[in-house]
């Protein structure tokens, strides 16, 4: 009984540690922007992190590397993509990878990650079409 309880707990800790804890969460919001790698689009800028020429480094990157998808935002910055639609490696938003989209979702603080904006995804579509 003991030893159940023990591996359920580190079960339930393991969980828990797999997504930073939020400590402040904005109201809903739409943003407007390209889906992007971050270490490449930090690493070589609009020019060379961005675009459908970048689309299969950045998968790559992404599936065999466990990099972080984000959008470049128009006129808001760079957002890391956070929460369930994370999960699995972005595997619902890697089709959008280099792609102008629309999302909606909401901005938090993570208390483990101040070097880029968070942004919890809720729904994610090409500009102009339903997805």
């Amino acid at each position: 009984m003991r030893v159940v309880l023990a591996a359920g707990l580190l079960i339930a800790a393991a969980t828990v540690a797999a997504q930073e804890p939020v400590i402040k969460r904005s109201a809903p919001m739409t943003l407007t922007g390209e889906i992007v790698e971050i270490s490449c689009y930090k690493a070589k800028g609009v020019a060379g992190g961005t675009g459908a020429a970048h689309v299969d480094c950045a998968k790559m990157c992404v599936l065999d590397k466990g990099a972080q998808v984000g959008i470049l935002s128009d006129g808001d910055g760079l957002f890391k993509i956070w929460g369930p639609m994370a999960a699995n490696k972005y595997a619902k938003v890697l089709p959008f990878i280099g792609q102008q989209v629309e999302i909606t979702g909401t901005e938090v603080t993570l208390s483990n990650n101040y070097d880029v904006r968070s942004f919890e995804l809720q729904t994610v579509k090409r500009r102009g079409k339903e997805k």
